[in-house]
């Protein structure tokens, strides 16, 4: 490939070719994200050597992500169902690569609209995924069909990876890079501007415990680890319907049935990593139970006590995992369902960089026992962190912070990204704190009802990535001479 610089167009002159780009591409960009967000692509349970490793919905969604990789003339390569790879041109100087993902968190209740007919209202465009991560996607696939319309030379090669397991394991960027070497750097555009230098631990933790000897039949509140569960319902015998209603709170549902009486806790759903403003449905929902004495059991009763004093504050001080350092404070979040008679749990502990892992799950051990439950998984993704005086990342933050008329530190955040997978890269937009959501709390963000992506973040992304290209194709050869 011919060598690059950013000096080859002033600043305006590159602007203007932006504009122009986005003038006649913004309508298809909308249409293409449109078009990924109605695939209802949940990962499902993972079926390692499948042709559809993550389920059916999965490899539709890679399917078309495919048919608009070759749309654009990208050499097109399928990562056997995990992913796909859409590459504008390699270089032996290495590459810069973008990765995002197509799979989405379960859509969950309470939407305003059927959460896989996307459309546009008001500036934003609503869906399950526009957010969380597919209108980014696009935009990441035009910024290499922007350098392949423009001409503009680079010294390094261009791809773009999008998983398909990014919300429930990355097996996606993981079997990725045992088949693929990594980028020279990488940007992962799945969170917010200007930068992401760390990115806390994520544990992921099943307990279970027995719930047989009462009055209990049923308990079901949430199915992912990383959902905060908007909603949890549990069925219970011998309990008069009308004495329920009467001890429990108005935001609480009583309905009698043939097997016995169902009692329902709303909440407020949201990403486990950010819990702020949201409410545990489960947690609500078995403090409730206890309290007001309609379940029966001691063992039954020591396990709802488990998920309400373990799990009751967010911040695992139930657990005694509290713990705060550059990357915030440790959070904890539980989904919990009862099945044959145990109460489980699936438990998201996001822990700080400098918090040592091993020393969390010695206190879950104990924490468990304490309740009579027991701990029977874990998984471990351990932390991400490059320095914020790291060249790329420094030179990127200040390239943000320029475009946007922002004047904001890096940061370091709970939720994880394809970023903690890639020996050099950073989560690197498209989303911005400096303006204020328009919803609700609990609504039109990730992993929430009425997800919706604000479409002038998009627009200003994408000229950001592209001058970000410009900038680390410039840095990498600089590095290159300097050694």
């Amino acid at each position: 490939m011919k060598e690059s610089s950013m000096e080859m167009k002033s600043s305006q002159e590159l602007d203007w070719h932006i504009s122009q780009f986005l003038e006649a591409n913004r309508e298809a960009m909308i249409e293409d994200a449109k078009g990924l967000i109605r695939i209802n692509s949940v990962g499902l349970a993972y079926k390692p050597g499948s042709s559809q490793p993550f389920g059916e919905g999965c490899r539709s969604v890679l399917d078309e992500a495919i048919r608009l990789m070759q749309r654009e003339k990208l050499d097109v390569t399928d990562f056997d169902g995990y992913g796909v790879k859409g590459e504008l041109a390699a270089s032996e100087r290495g590459s810069i690569g973008f990765f995002a993902h197509l799979d989405v968190v379960p859509e969950g209740g309470d939407w305003s609209f059927p959460p896989y007919e996307p459309f546009v209202r008001d500036g934003y465009l609503f869906g399950r995924g526009a957010m969380d991560n597919k209108a980014a996607a696009v935009a990441a696939l035009y910024v290499l069909k922007f350098f392949a319309d423009s001409k503009l030379p680079l010294r390094h090669g261009l791809y773009l990876f999008l998983g398909c397991n990014e919300e429930n394991g990355m097996r996606d960027i993981r079997h990725f890079l045992s088949r693929h070497e990594p980028p020279l750097f990488g940007i992962v555009p799945d969170a917010y501007f200007p930068l992401c230098f760390a990115e806390k631990g994520m544990l992921r933790a099943d307990f279970e415990g027995e719930a047989a000897d009462g009055n209990l039949l049923a308990f079901n509140g949430g199915t992912e680890y990383n959902v905060v569960p908007a909603a949890a319902s549990a069925i219970l015998r011998d309990v008069d319907p009308d004495h329920a209603r009467q001890v429990l709170p108005g935001s609480f549902t009583v309905e009698a049935l043939p097997e016995g009486v169902r009692i329902t806790a709303s909440g407020k759903a949201g990403h486990a990593a950010f819990p702020e403003g949201t409410d545990n449905a489960a947690v609500k929902l078995a403090a409730a139970l206890a309290a007001h004495g309609l379940v029966r059991g001691s063992r039954t009763l020591r396990a709802l006590a488990f998920v309400q004093e373990c799990f009751a504050s967010p911040y695992g001080h139930g657990l005694g995992i509290a713990f705060r350092d550059m990357s915030g404070e440790a959070t904890i979040n539980a989904a919990v369902h009862m099945e044959n008679g145990r109460l489980r749990l699936l438990c998201d502990i996001r822990y700080g960089v400098t918090q040592e892992k091993s020393g969390i799950q010695q206190l879950l051990e104990e924490a468990a026992a304490r309740y009579d439950m027991r701990l029977t998984r874990t998984e471990d993704s351990p932390p991400h962190y490059i320095a914020p005086d790291d060249p790329i990342a420094a030179a990127l933050c200040d390239l943000a912070n320029r475009e946007l008329g922002t004047n904001q530190p890096p940061y370091a955040m709970g939720g994880i990204t394809h970023a903690r997978w890639l020996p050099r890269a950073a989560a690197f937009g498209p989303l911005r704190r400096d303006k204020p959501s328009p919803f609700p709390a609990g609504r039109g963000g990730g992993h929430q009802p009425d997800e919706a992506m604000y479409l002038e973040a998009i627009w200003d992304a994408f000229l950001i990535y592209v001058k970000a290209v410009l900038v680390i194709d410039k840095l990498l050869s600089e590095e290159k001479e300097q050694n």
